[in-house]
């Protein structure tokens, strides 16, 4: 569902396919507590884990009302290149610094303070229990807010059904459970560990849904959705074949009909800090 540091590499192509439904599906509600923090933190530094090539610098730059220093970290270098080649041109934007780097490397987030910004957008279903639980600890002392978006989180519909629907989704949903890299995942449960793990920290807490909501429009992520369920419950469930191909033989010809609505329940959330930025 995402595009991090893991074994997997995901390409350009499908992060360029998803962009206009993870931008359009964000939460307004968390952007305007974003902003609102932001307006306070001016210039402010925001870094960006598992930037892949800019979704997330393209998306929230222009919509932060504060000078920002971007500092975006991937462990692809040719992502890294094109985030480069498409950074926005918003008078916001005062600096871009880019690190290729495994998001596992000591030190990581060693220099961030309170006027830091940490985000991540499509991540965290991919890291595992421990990874989140550093990141938390790691923005707690600092001061630093952490800005989460596009969390998937396990809530699929699809119109009209399909009798193998929730038997494909519940195999799927443990296939997001393997390791990508940075552990056990935590697949469709990270949201609430994020929450939980914040609570316990004593953030002020923020979140709302951000689905996808896709139609005929969006027949080409549609497509290529439905083609990587398919192959994910193929790696979990070898000998069911057969039902495999015949769900997904019925969804192409969904797709060709447009008749298929798809909804993916995704989380946004921002972690404020409780106590007052230090100056």
């Amino acid at each position: 569902m995402s595009k991090a540091d893991t074994k997997e590499r995901f390409s350009a192509d499908w992060l360029s396919l998803r962009e206009p439904a993870d931008h359009r599906s964000r939460s307004p509600l968390v952007l305007s507590q974003v902003r609102r923090w932001a307006a306070d933190h001016d210039p402010l530094r925001i870094i960006d884990l598992g930037c892949g090539s800019g979704s997330n610098l393209r998306y929230l730059c222009p919509s932060l009302p504060v000078r920002q220093h971007w500092v975006c970290v991937d462990q692809d270098p040719e992502l890294i290149g094109r985030l480069v080649a498409m950074a926005p041109n918003s008078p916001q934007l005062a600096g871009l610094t880019t690190r290729v780097e495994r998001l596992q490397a000591p030190g990581l987030l060693a220099d961030i303070d309170s006027r830091t910004l940490v985000t991540a957008s499509a991540l965290l279903d991919l890291v595992s229990e421990d990874w989140l639980a550093d990141l938390v600890a790691d923005c707690h002392p600092s001061g630093a807010a952490l800005l989460v978006a596009m969390t998937y989180d396990g809530r699929v519909g699809l119109h009209p059904e399909h009798p193998s629907d929730d038997w494909i989704l519940d195999r799927f949903n443990c296939d997001q459970r393997r390791d990508k890299g940075l552990g056990p995942a935590l697949g469709p449960t990270a949201a609430g560990r994020l929450r939980a793990l914040a609570e316990a920290q004593g953030f002020r807490i923020h979140q709302a849904s951000s689905d996808w909501l896709l139609d005929g429009d969006d027949r080409q992520l549609m497509t290529q959705l439905i083609a990587g369920w398919a192959e994910a419950v193929a790696r979990q469930v070898p000998a069911e074949t057969d039902r495999i191909e015949a769900w997904h033989g019925q969804r192409k010809q969904d797709l060709v009909s447009r008749a298929l609505v798809i909804r993916v329940g995704h989380q946004d959330l921002f972690l404020e800090p409780s106590f007052p930025s230090r100056p």
